[in-house]
């Protein structure tokens, strides 16, 4: 395809990426199991577009235990406004236990993407 062939989407919301990293000695695996069971909702209402880890740049997708390196999250998320946006990260157990992810750090950006579908392996 080239760039003259490509059309520019159209969206009806408004979305966001989250950049969220975690405080030193974050206790994820405290807090991962109310952290799931508040984000299911919010992924199959569409709130959660997509999201996951964020990884030390030594690590790789593919490492068998890349789990244990998580430095963070991001989350491209749909909301109103960046306000409801906040509202919306702000309720997370990864957010009010204050010991996972660093509330001082996160940054909320409106995002614009040019692949609505985009599918991974």
């Amino acid at each position: 395809m080239s760039q003259a062939d490509w059309t520019p989407p159209t969206y009806k919301h408004n979305y966001f990426l989250v950049y969220i990293p975690d405080v030193p000695n974050a206790q994820r695996s405290k807090h991962h199991d109310a952290h799931i069971k508040h984000s299911l909702p919010l992924i199959q209402n569409g709130t959660i577009k997509l999201g996951g880890a964020l990884l030390p740049q030594t690590s790789k997708t593919t490492d068998p235990d890349v789990l244990k390196n998580v430095i963070g999250s991001w989350i491209i998320l749909r909301a109103e406004s960046i306000e409801k946006a906040w509202e919306t990260i702000k309720q997370d157990p990864f957010y009010t236990s204050g010991e996972v992810w660093d509330t001082e750090k996160i940054t909320v950006t409106p995002a614009y993407t040019g692949m609505p579908e985009v599918k991974f392996d």
